[in-house]
């Protein structure tokens, strides 16, 4: 008697080799809506749609499909085929977190969550924490597609502190450009404890002492309208806004200074002094050498402001 043996192995033992090959179980479950075919072949036809989430039993893969076996437990009307790629070893969910406060930072048991995964049936716990606001933590139990909706509650001592804190910063930059205007647009005499205009408009500003219509009208005191003084009055430089012109005795005292100015010129400058014996004149300082000069008010001459005291 000659016996033959073939190279084929039992029908049970060749699916649990495929089955671990694709590292699947004989359980499986179906991944998404899918349609189950009468075959795995090129001429296969659509003979039902599988729902998500159903267990079968494979019995047979063929060329990347899986034959699931009809059975009284499930609502197959016969064999069907499917792909791999539709099924998994367990079932699995999406779990959606609706967070009320925008830019959250979400973890979901320690990693970061990810709208677009799918998760296993279990308990699982969620961290939420975002600026200005209480962290939160919740549990629940996943046994199927998971909807929910969290809300932060305000944390009033975080908000103090980042108000405080910008406060800080916006007072640190405005210091820093106060200091920097202050180094390119102001002279402090420390000496006299006196702070004087010295950017580019020294240079450029004329006014007269009055108004013509103040002159003319012989109104000699009346500073108002577009003159020095209302000039210094209404200017602001750096953080300051109480200018003024000044006297004739402080401008003689600066042209001694000025080469310690940034802006400077041999220019006639207006002073405050008025002259006692000539209401229609008032003092004028020239800045090359400080020599001083009564010039009538209507005259249009150079202006320099200052101010008293320095920080």
């Amino acid at each position: 008697m000659i016996f033959v043996m073939t190279a084929c192995l039992p029908h049970q033992e060749e699916l649990n080799v495929m089955l671990n090959k694709y590292n699947i179980t004989k359980k499986i479950y179906i991944k998404n809506d899918v349609n189950g075919y009468n075959t795995y072949g090129k001429d296969k036809e659509v003979i039902q749609v599988l729902k998500r989430g159903k267990e079968y039993n494979i019995v047979d893969i063929k060329e990347n499909y899986v034959r699931l076996r009809k059975s009284k437990n499930n609502n197959l009307k016969s064999d069907v085929w499917v792909t791999i790629d539709e099924i998994e070893t367990q079932p699995t969910y999406f779990i959606t977190l609706l967070i009320s406060v925008p830019n959250s930072e979400i973890l979901l048991n320690n990693k970061k969550y990810n709208s677009n995964l799918r998760f296993p049936r279990g308990v699982y716990t969620v961290d939420v924490s975002a600026d200005n606001f209480l962290d939160k933590r919740l549990n629940f139990d996943v046994s199927k597609d998971t909807i929910e909706e969290i809300t932060l509650d305000f944390d009033i001592e975080a908000q103090k502190y980042k108000m405080e804190k910008e406060k800080k910063q916006r007072e640190r930059i405005e210091k820093e450009r106060i200091r920097k205007e202050e180094k390119k647009s102001i002279y402090i005499d420390k000496k006299q404890k006196l702070m004087w205009q010295d950017n580019s408009a020294v240079l450029k500003i004329k006014k007269s002492w009055l108004t013509k219509t103040n002159y003319d009208g012989k109104n000699y005191f009346n500073i108002v309208g577009d003159t020095a003084m209302s000039y210094c009055k209404n200017l602001t430089l750096a953080k300051f806004k109480d200018w003024r012109l000044p006297t004739k005795d402080e401008l003689k005292n600066l042209s001694t200074q000025k080469d310690k100015l940034k802006n400077i010129s041999s220019n006639w400058y207006w002073s405050a002094t008025s002259n006692n014996n000539n209401s229609e004149r008032a003092w004028s300082i020239y800045f090359d050498n400080g020599d001083g000069y009564s010039d009538l008010k209507n005259a249009s001459n150079y202006v320099r402001c200052i101010r008293d005291g320095i920080q």
